[in-house]
Order: structure tokens, then C-alpha cells, then sequence
């Protein structure tokens, strides 16, 4: 067996082990085990094909900007430590750009997609026992969903991801088994029971009936079967109908320093991030200083909650405006959000489409690219759907790869 056959078989060997990681809730430390092993996989490669990278385009490394922004960002950063430890959770930006661009050719998209499937499918399956066992009691289940399993709302996001995959694997292969296993996964994103999936859910449904169905009735049919399906999944599942409930238990639009639950906690983290974009429009607080200059904010606006459990913004527009001002949040939200956007427009991408219209919608309530988590999930996968392309500068391609 040749070498570079043997780098072929190793890399979608840890790519496996990555997502598998990355789904289960396991430990963070054995996923960062599989970025490094790959990376040192990628620079043995690039060393044995004398630095070629076969079809991979340096556009990949526009995703690293992030890297770059929160680095000079130190430059006005009192906390240094918080600073250097927040790049350091952020260099999966680095790390999956140079490894699609050195074993992007070697890694199968197949193994990629198949493995994710298989492993949200292991995952719901646990899901949905808890979802059995807990119905009855109601509200408790969001609970046991984010103390058994992880955040409800990453575990809706990769719920959601794998819905499109599926969509886009029956689009290619018409075969009815994907359709199925759609139906589930959507089926299990609502029930994790955030409100933000539950919304991403029924949009998914409704964009992929659009993009899917030609006849103008069989659209119509579509749109009242899921306005239907949000109302009887709205009205007798407990868990869901208790975080929308919130929304009845705030008396104005803004952060009631009485109520620090639910939907008055976030207005009262978004409260916070305008005040300090006011104080600091164009660099921001500093890489490192962002929760140090939010639990001041907390404490006079007296959010008791907030300054107790050290919230973020929640919000991830906010948090890179707060955290690097106009001009360094600016760039990371144009090369993270607007930059693939360019391709979904430009290759008729419908699963870029589906992975940027989740990251989009999550961004509005987490600060998801704030945390491993969502780092490694994002930078994984927005590299490994950019990398399917021959790009030159300007987006265009030769060939599908």
C-alpha cells in the first residue's frame, strides 16, 4: 500500500472520529485530539507531495480572519489571559482551512455526510427515550435534555444540519430512505424544545418545500401541513409550550430587572452589548476584556442573573461588535456569514444554503462562535462545503470536486 493511500484511509479515519466526537456528548478534549491529529496528517502530506495541494484553493483561508481580528485585538486588551485563551479556542480556523487545503482531495464527502447521519441517529435515539420517559412532566424535559445531553440548541443545530444533509442526499439519490430519516431528524431538533430550533425547524421545512416542489399547489399543501404541524406540536408538547410561555410573563420589550428568566434575560444581555458598542463603537472592548466589561454592565443594571452565571451576549452579531468594535466585528461577520453566502447565490448550493440559514438563525440567540462547541462545528463544516469546489479569486469553478 502506498503512502499516500495510507494518509487517505488515516484522514477519513479521523474525520470519523471527529464528528463522532463532536455529536456525542464527549469531552472536548478528544475532538481537539482529532484536529491535531489531522493537522500533523496534513503537513506529512504536504511534505511528501512537495507542498502541492492538488485542486484546493487559498481562498479557504479567508475563513481564518477571525484569527487575525481577535489577535489584534489584544492590542487594547487589559485581560491577557482571557484574550490569548479565547485564540486559542478559535484556532480551528486555522487548523480545518489548511487541512481541507492539504487532504481536501483525500477526504470523501460521502464518508463525511454518512458519518454525521449515523451519529445523530445514535444520539436521538437517546433523545427520544428521555423525550418518552419525561413527556409528562412537562417543562423538566428541556432540562434533562441540557444536563443528560448537552445545550438543547446545539443539539437542535446539528439536528437541523443533518436535516439538509438529508434533503440534499434524497435530491441527489431520490432515494425514499433519506426523506425518512429527514422527517426524524427534524422531528427530533423540535423536541430539544429551544425556541430558536423550533422556528429554524419550521423554516427549514418551509424552504426546503420551495426549493423541492415545482407545482404551486403541492407548495400550498406543503406550507398548511407545516402550519398545522407547528400548531399540534406548539399546543401538546409541554416542554416547547413552557419556553414560549415566557414571552407572556414580560410586561414591556426590554430587560425587567424584577424577572431575570427566560426572553426578559435576553433583552437584558442585548441592553448590556448596546451599552458597551456605545462606549466602544470601533474597536470594541478588547479580545479578552468582553465578559469583564459585561459583568460591569450587569452589576449596574442590576441583572442579578447575569452577573451571577457570567452570560455572553447570546447573541453572536453582538458579541463580535462588542468584542472587536465595528471594523474587527465587521470583518469576522462579512467573512463568516456574508462571504458564503456569495457561493450559496452564485453555485445554487441548497446544502450551504440549509448550513447558513441555521448558522444565521442560532446566531441570534447564542454566541455560538464563542464556544468549541459551535467553533469546531462551524469551521468544520463551512471548510469541508467550500472545499467541494475548484475556486479561483473571484468564486468561480472549474469543476465540482
Amino acid at each position: 500500500m502506498s503512502i499516500n493511500n495510507i494518509i487517505s484511509r488515516a484522514a477519513n479515519v479521523l474525520v470519523i472520529l471527529f464528528i463522532g466526537f463532536t455529536v456525542f456528548p464527549a469531552k472536548l478534549n478528544y475532538s481537539s485530539i482529532a484536529i491535531i491529529a489531522l493537522m500533523v496528517l496534513a503537513v506529512i502530506n504536504m511534505f511528501i507531495n512537495n507542498g502541492k495541494a492538488g485542486k484546493r484553493s487559498w481562498l479557504l483561508f479567508l475563513l481564518s480572519a477571525p484569527v487575525l481580528v481577535y489577535s489584534f485585538g489584544l492590542l487594547n486588551t487589559a485581560n491577557l489571559d482571557s484574550g490569548v485563551n479565547f485564540i486559542t479556542r478559535n484556532l480551528s480556523f486555522l487548523a480545518f482551512p489548511f487541512i481541507f487545503f492539504s487532504l481536501g482531495e483525500k477526504i470523501q464527502q460521502k464518508i463525511v455526510l454518512y458519518s454525521f447521519l449515523c451519529s445523530l441517529f445514535l444520539v436521538n435515539l437517546y433523545l427520544i427515550y428521555l423525550f418518552i420517559y419525561y413527556f409528562n412532566f412537562g417543562e423538566r424535559f428541556y432540562k434533562i435534555v441540557t444536563i443528560d445531553i448537552y445545550h438543547s440548541t446545539y443539539l437542535g443545530l446539528y439536528n437541523l444540519s443533518g436535516y439538509w444533509v438529508a434533503i440534499y442526499l434524497f435530491a441527489k439519490s431520490k432515494k425514499r430512505k433519506y426523506i425518512l430519516l429527514s422527517i426524524f431528524l427534524v422531528a427530533a431538533a423540535m423536541i430539544t424544545s429551544a425556541r430558536i430550533i423550533f422556528f429554524l425547524s419550521l423554516l427549514s421545512l418551509f424552504f426546503s418545500a420551495l426549493i423541492f416542489l415545482k407545482s404551486t399547489k403541492h407548495r400550498v399543501v406543503a406550507v398548511i401541513a407545516i402550519a398545522l404541524l407547528s400548531f399540534f406540536v406548539y399546543n401538546y408538547t409541554p416542554s416547547i409550550k413552557q419556553k414560549f410561555s415566557q414571552f407572556n410573563e414580560i410586561e414591556h420589550v426590554g430587560f425587567d430587572k424584577g424577572n431575570h428568566r427566560g426572553v426578559s434575560s435576553r433583552l437584558g444581555n442585548i441592553q448590556a452589548s448596546y451599552e458597551l458598542i456605545k462606549r466602544n463603537p470601533f474597536f470594541g472592548t478588547g479580545t479578552g476584556d468582553l465578559l469583564d466589561e459585561l459583568l460591569e454592565e450587569y452589576d449596574r443594571m442590576k441583572f442579578t442573573m447575569g452577573y451571577k452565571y457570567r452570560y455572553n451576549p447570546h447573541n453572536q452579531y453582538l458579541s463580535y461588535l462588542v468584542r472587536n468594535g465595528f471594523i474587527g466585528g465587521g470583518i469576522c461577520i462579512l467573512i463568516l456569514y456574508l462571504f458564503p453566502f456569495y457561493f450559496v447565490l452564485r453555485r445554487n448550493d441548497v446544502l450551504l444554503f440549509g448550513f447558513m440559514l441555521l448558522v444565521l438563525g442560532v446566531s441570534l440567540t447564542e454566541s455560538f462562535l464563542d464556544v468549541h462547541k459551535g467553533i469546531t462545528f462551524y469551521a468544520f463544516f463551512m471548510t469541508f462545503l467550500l472545499a467541494r469546489y475548484d475556486l479561483d479569486f473571484w468564486g468561480r469553478t472549474q469543476k465540482k470536486l
